[in-house]
């Protein structure tokens, strides 16, 4: 695979994998028995072995990290490369990782933390970071698609994408229904930028 950026992978799973020796560190002080998962009230609803949080965790996201660079690389060698998309879409998950594996492992240890309102934040500036970018990105001329349509596309989905963002922290300062909402308005998010593209493409 000629075309897969084999450093920058490397690079972004060092990243991923280096919780592992915070978790080393903190072994005899974590419980034998973790929660992993928590319902929209920040309840844990769902365990896992100690090892498994801080070895096992670490290694899934690193094997979710070469899936992404696969996708991100391969997409490159076709169509052209997109430096800034890349460089934010390929630190979005060792950066994730290293945040969501502080946060168990603080949990683990009795930190008092909002799980529920934690999330909406680390969900809020993800999209806000996107949205950011998104009119930034290089137009990639192999696809069938003027310029003027492409930057008019990225622009509308990059506003979409920040609103979202924005309603994620409104909803830290809401019951957790609000989040709820916002979770759900994903899915709108998702048709109304997908049709918008087509649409304006066609046209």
């Amino acid at each position: 695979m000629k075309f897969f950026k084999w450093k920058i992978f490397i690079v972004r799973s060092i990243v991923c994998l280096s919780p592992i020796l915070l978790g080393v560190l903190l072994w005899n002080k974590l419980p034998d028995t973790m929660a992993i998962h928590f319902n929209i009230y920040g309840e844990p609803d769902n365990f896992a072995s100690k090892g498994f949080v801080v070895f096992g965790l670490p290694v899934l996201m690193v094997i979710l990290q070469g899936f992404c660079c696969f996708i991100n690389d391969i997409n490159a060698y076709k169509h052209g490369e997109r430096k800034k998309f890349e460089a934010v879409t390929k630190w979005i998950i060792p950066c994730l990782t290293v945040i969501l594996q502080v946060i168990t492992l603080g949990y683990g240890l009795g930190w008092n933390i909002d799980i529920r309102r934690t999330v909406s934040i680390i969900v809020g500036i993800i999209l806000v970071v996107i949205g950011n970018y998104l009119p930034k990105f290089d137009y990639i001329k192999n696809y069938d698609i003027d310029a003027e349509k492409a930057r008019k596309i990225n622009r509308f989905i990059g506003y979409e994408t920040v609103v979202m963002g924005l309603l994620f922290f409104i909803s830290t300062f809401l019951p957790p229904v609000f989040t709820v909402v916002c979770i759900g308005l994903l899915i709108p998010y998702a048709i109304i930028g997908a049709v918008y593209g087509i649409v304006t493409a066609r046209k």
